[in-house]
């Protein structure tokens, strides 16, 4: 991943983008289990079932494109993490970039990041702002039934997907710095708290659109998979599991 200094990233994460519409967590949470919904719907080639449902952290955002005065992007997006067979309250997270060869005029992307490792999910869930580290830098995962041949394997700390009018594809992701919402995450959770807190699951009371999220992972959770194996881990710092 390309290196952003720090002041940089600061000033990046801090920049409006005028083209975002998305900001507050109810409107994150309602973009998510849209972008979820289409997934579960989505037939052929698309992130395989095996990868979503051994992913122990996932991040949905969307990123705005934009080249006016400072050639650079900026988004939204929140994460969360599995907790056996359930999953975490979300956290809500900011992204920024700049120079990584974006043209004038503004687009949209939608982003899904199937987070493999521990790491990858403590990299995604620290307070203030940072870039991803050479260990977790968002690979292009796999799709449809890429799996399917031998033995189904799990390479890369961080698989990254691009979602495009109903379409999902394995991407690389580069360029970017992230930081937490905190300010998003207070409005919604009626309190000041770490992302890790969050995460924890230290929040007083469970707002509605948060039960509405975890009702569609967990159906996503419950869907069959292609090959019926568990995907082995090959990545650095992690076990190995197999059927």
């Amino acid at each position: 991943m390309k290196f952003i200094p720090k002041i940089l990233l600061a000033a990046l994460l801090a920049a409006p983008f005028p083209a975002m519409a998305v900001s507050s967590m109810e409107e994150r949470i309602d973009k998510t289990i849209d972008i979820l919904e289409q997934y579960g719907k989505a037939q052929g080639d698309s992130i395989p079932r095996e990868v979503f449902q051994e992913a122990k952290g996932l991040v949905v955002m969307w990123i705005i494109k934009a080249g006016f005065i400072v050639a650079g992007e900026g988004g939204d997006g929140l994460v969360v993490k599995r907790e056996g067979k359930k999953w975490s309250y979300p956290s809500a997270i900011s992204a920024a970039g700049a120079g990584v060869g974006f043209q004038a005029g503004g687009s949209s992307q939608d982003y899904v990041l199937l987070l493999n490792t521990e790491e990858a999910v403590k990299q995604f869930t620290q307070k203030g702002n940072y870039t991803s580290s050479a260990e977790v830098e968002g690979t292009a995962g796999p799709v449809g039934r890429e799996l399917s041949a031998g033995v189904a394997t799990v390479n890369a700390p961080v698989y990254t997907y691009s979602f495009t009018k109903g379409l999902f594809g394995g991407v690389s992701l580069s360029g970017l710095g992230y930081g937490s919402a905190d300010d998003t995450n207070e409005n919604f959770y009626g309190q000041r708290m770490d992302p890790k807190d969050i995460l924890g699951g230290k929040v007083k009371k469970t707002p509605e659109a948060v039960k509405r999220l975890w009702k569609v992972l967990e159906e996503l959770d419950k869907k069959p998979r292609i090959t019926g194996k568990t995907p082995s881990q090959d990545v650095k710092g992690s076990k190995k599991t197999s059927n």
